[in-house]
């Protein structure tokens, strides 16, 4: 069971790379990236060794028939008390590729480039290049409906282009989320339940220290356990955005 603390940073700074958006709506003007074929954030739970905090595999958001032969692949990682946009370009036309720029699109929490995008230039034909994006949490504020999606502009020296992926929960989840725990009863009983949700978690870990070891790894803390009934183990746990 999770217990979720989650305020919305409000403050709006200077974005980089320009105004890509130019003030237009995204509303229906962005390509949806496909769906990956199974949950990145489920797939945190199959690790079997809590070395370092997870990391999905690359999926595409752009692909190469929308953005003029440009092909990119990204994932998010948590690094450092910080959050990566991990990305990597490859050009699948016949001409070098430079100038590349991006800028986010308001969203639910506030994630926008934290410094310009740096992509070693040019790219050319047939090759791939990659680039680490840092990503604050202090920026515009919207909603978004799924909470998660993003809406992007990437600028390069041949056009714009438009697109949206989906941030995993989990790099959000920051490194003072441990609840106290006599503060964790009361706050647990506010939470109404109907925003109670079951998932079945595809758990690698053998032991419950295991299970403990990988989910602090992950910013996931353990506020308490206890035995339940048939030898189940339950576990309490907090994280916060």
């Amino acid at each position: 069971q999770l217990l979720f603390s989650s305020p919305l940073s409000s403050g709006i700074n200077a974005e980089y790379g320009g105004d890509i958006f130019g003030g237009m709506s995204m509303d229906g003007g962005a390509a949806p990236m496909a769906a990956p074929s199974a949950n990145p954030a489920m797939d945190l739970f199959s690790l079997a060794a809590p070395a370092s905090s997870y990391t999905a595999p690359p999926t595409v958001i752009l692909k190469a028939a929308q953005a003029k032969g440009l092909e990119v692949s990204a994932t998010f990682a948590r690094r450092n008390k910080t959050i990566y946009m991990d990305m990597s370009f490859t050009n699948r036309s016949m001409v070098a590729m430079s100038g590349f720029a991006i800028q986010f699109n308001k969203n639910s929490f506030g994630l926008a480039p934290a410094s310009p995008l740096s992509v070693p230039s040019p790219v050319l034909p047939g090759t791939t290049a990659n680039a680490s994006l840092p990503v604050m949490t202090s920026g515009p504020v919207m909603k978004m409906d799924p909470l998660l999606k993003i809406q992007m502009a990437l600028k390069n020296d041949i056009d714009v282009f438009y697109f949206e992926c989906t941030v995993p929960a989990y790099v959000l989840f920051v490194e003072d989320g441990c609840m106290e725990r006599n503060l964790f009863p009361s706050t647990w009983r506010e939470i109404p339940d109907e925003k109670e949700k079951q998932y079945t978690l595809p758990f690698t870990a053998k032991t419950q220290d295991q299970i403990e070891a990988l989910l602090k790894t992950n910013n996931m803390f353990v506020v308490a356990t206890r035995q339940g009934g048939d030898g189940e183990s339950l576990i309490y746990m907090s994280v916060k955005f």
